[in-house]
């Protein structure tokens, strides 16, 4: 079996900004496409892909410099010469390689159309291997960030009896034989572009970098030719195929921000599990709340942002979602009528709002009541641990102005003892039992303790005292109140029914 004028079509597509950084500042790995490009020519022989990079930066002084929104929609980044045209050195008894690659910049997203083809009228079958050498174009070795779409456009030769077994036979050569399982374990669904049958196949896979979508299209009719030679269906497909993966891109992030919040939604389970067993002893339990009111505002913050990004995730796809829509539009508009079927390209929009979307609302309604539980467990051992410190506080002021109060009077005491105690003979300090009377030293001393406890019971029952009736104060303001609340609300009320009373006495 033969093909005619098979070529292969690598779109991948990379993020260029985020919204972390300016429009002018390109993420740190934004020039990978590119470098990738140099790989595979380094691989497959062609210097001038090699030098790929060195090109871009001679025609734009600054690779994607314009971050001018009408620039930047589409941006062709690789003048005069635009596409980039190729050929290999042949290698051996393997056939000669030629080709051309594309690079865009879309909005936020680098792009690049690389292009393998035969300078050959036609080819084996099993030759279209050659044109993903080793899995050169596979999103393994590729690995763009928001993923790749491969696009097979060959002519079958002779009569084809099964069209779609043909198609799993081109699908088969262009992809290494562990690989084409697991594209085949489900039919590809079809539709027909430009008058000719196309074949959407998909590996499944939810990760970009594993994720792989591969379109093989076969040239059935002589206006097929024409018309993709013409080339006007290309900006809105290319672009189509980046907002759909974006959209698949974007759904992932969302998956994983998910899956950490999550994480950090089960470490709070574990706090509020230990919070309503806290111990009753306050020393232990002011050290469990402080180091709590240090761990969990950070644990809140980090929930917060994945909250955040999940709702912008939402947002991007459905931003995404109406541009698929529009570039769809465009895509049948210039299609034949009434022959061509773009059914199959409709299945995203029917997976974004039947599955995706609904999911991320699903996700962030049980997740964000747990946002309010972060905040009620801060307040309320914030709450805590200020009560605690300020009975804590209060017991040492207490105590403190016991102990000066004693000692002040415990000085009075001293201070009066002369004037007290009658001038007697001296006395030994420690007298015999026999003694009638003490020492003076020892009367005085005496005297400055009963002055000394005297005072500090009076202290101790004052500061009783004011705690009770601070409490009663409380109290007292708290039933006011309610019952100002109550004089208002009837008041109120006969103010409504006031009317009603003198209309049944009129």
């Amino acid at each position: 079996m033969k093909v005619a004028n098979p070529k292969l079509t690598l779109c991948a597509f990379h993020l260029r900004n985020n919204l972390a950084q300016s429009e002018d500042e390109p993420v740190n790995n934004a020039n990978h496409l590119w470098e990738e490009c140099q790989r595979i020519g380094q691989k497959i022989y062609v210097p001038r892909l090699e030098s790929l990079i060195e090109r871009l930066q001679e025609s734009n002084g600054q690779i994607g410099v314009s971050s001018n929104q009408d620039n930047s929609r589409y941006l062709e980044l690789l003048q005069p010469e635009n596409p980039l045209k190729f050929s290999s050195i042949p290698e051996g008894s393997k056939p000669q390689l030629q080709g051309e690659v594309y690079p865009l910049q879309i909005h936020d997203t680098y792009a690049v159309d690389l292009t393998l083809r035969y300078p050959y009228p036609n080819v084996d079958i099993h030759q279209l291997e050659g044109l993903n050498p080793q899995g050169c174009l596979l999103p393994s070795q590729i690995k763009a960030s928001l993923g790749q779409t491969l696009v097979l456009f060959a002519q079958p030769e002779g009569q084809i009896q099964d069209i779609q077994e043909f198609a799993n036979d081109c699908l088969a050569a262009i992809l290494p034989k562990s690989e084409v399982a697991q594209f085949l374990r489900a039919p590809p669904t079809q539709g027909i572009f430009l008058g000719s049958p196309i074949f959407e196949y998909d590996n499944n896979r939810e990760h970009p970098a594993e994720h792989c979508h591969i379109l093989v299209w076969l040239n059935c009719d002589p206006e097929t030719t024409t018309l993709e030679a013409a080339g006007d269906y290309y900006q809105p497909l290319i672009n189509l195929l980046c907002c759909r993966h974006k959209i698949l891109y974007v759904y992932s992030e969302s998956r994983w921000c998910n899956q950490k919040a999550r994480l950090l939604y089960r470490k709070l389970e574990v706090k509020a599990k230990a919070f309503r067993q806290l111990p009753s002893e306050p020393t232990p339990k002011l050290k469990q709340l402080k180091e709590w009111l240090t761990e969990i505002p950070t644990l809140a913050f980090e929930y917060a942002n994945y909250l955040r990004d999940i709702d912008i995730h939402r947002t991007t796809i459905q931003t995404n979602l109406i541009n698929y829509k529009l570039w769809l539009k465009q895509l049948q508009d210039i299609s034949i009528q009434n022959r061509d079927n773009l059914d199959f390209l409709g299945q995203t929009i029917k997976d974004t709002q039947k599955k995706l979307i609904p999911q991320i609302n699903a996700d962030l309604s049980y997740l964000m009541p747990s946002q309010q539980l972060f905040g009620q467990m801060i307040e309320a051992s914030r709450g805590i641990v200020e009560t605690e410190q300020a009975e804590s506080d209060r017991a040492l002021q207490d105590t403190v102005a016991i102990v000066g109060v004693g000692l002040a009077t415990s000085a009075v005491g001293a201070t009066v003892a002369p004037s007290i105690i009658p001038t007697e003979p001296r006395q030994p300090i420690l007298p015999p039992f026999s003694t009638n009377h003490l020492h003076p030293l020892t009367q005085s001393l005496l005297l400055s303790l009963i002055f000394g406890v005297t005072g500090a019971v009076i202290t101790k029952g004052y500061t009783s005292v004011m705690q009770n009736r601070g409490a009663i104060s409380g109290c007292m303001k708290k039933l006011i109140q309610g019952d100002s609340n109550k004089t208002a609300k009837l008041s109120a009320h006969t103010q409504q029914t006031l009317p009603q009373s003198k209309k049944q006495n009129q």
